[in-house]
């Protein structure tokens, strides 16, 4: 057997034409985390983030710039900090769907993770933005909460989800 098979067996040798091998068990063990069937969809930037980020960046700017008193001045490094945290999140934002029926929402590197669990999802949306810029996905939870994500290809988070949410079902 090959590759990602050897390695689940816990073989340390991949049959692969570089004859990979696994040096110490923590980076196999990492392997094997992410040797599964696990689906990463990044964050889709829209003009929304876009526009909040120059005008974040700007308004730092004007700050920094007009500093007349120490108020200008830590309004524009409150500024900076929001600025770095918008950009962050239109970069790194991204959703796992794990094996274990779980939907990861990472919000960036300085962001908290959100887990959703699949069998409390209730109904899953496509819904446009405001003038009809994209979609984004909308998950209904049993309790009655919403969970919104902006993946880049919407059509395709959405299919992968719904057979992530029907293979849960059957289990059950």
């Amino acid at each position: 057997k090959s590759g990602l098979c050897a390695l689940k067996r816990g073989c340390v040798h991949f049959d692969t034409p570089s004859s990979f091998y696994v040096i110490d068990g923590c980076a196999k063990a990492f392997f094997c985390t992410f040797a599964g069937n696990m689906r990463t969809f990044q964050h889709k930037v829209t003009v929304n983030d876009m526009g909040a980020i120059v005008v974040f960046g700007l308004g730092a700017f004007f700050c920094l710039w007009h500093r007349t008193n120490s108020v200008m001045v830590l309004l524009g490094f409150l500024l900076i900090i929001v600025t770095l945290r918008a950009v962050d999140r239109a970069i790194h934002s991204k959703y796992v769907l794990t094996d274990e029926a779980t939907l990861l929402v990472m919000t960036g590197r300085i962001g908290r993770t959100k887990q959703v669990v699949l069998s409390d999802v209730k109904r899953v949306e496509k819904r446009p933005f405001a003038f009809r810029l994209g979609y984004y996905a909308l998950l209904e939870m049993t309790d009655g909460s919403v969970v919104s994500v902006q993946p880049d290809n919407v059509d395709s988070f959405l299919s992968a989800l719904e057979k992530r949410i029907e293979k849960k079902d059957n289990k059950v």
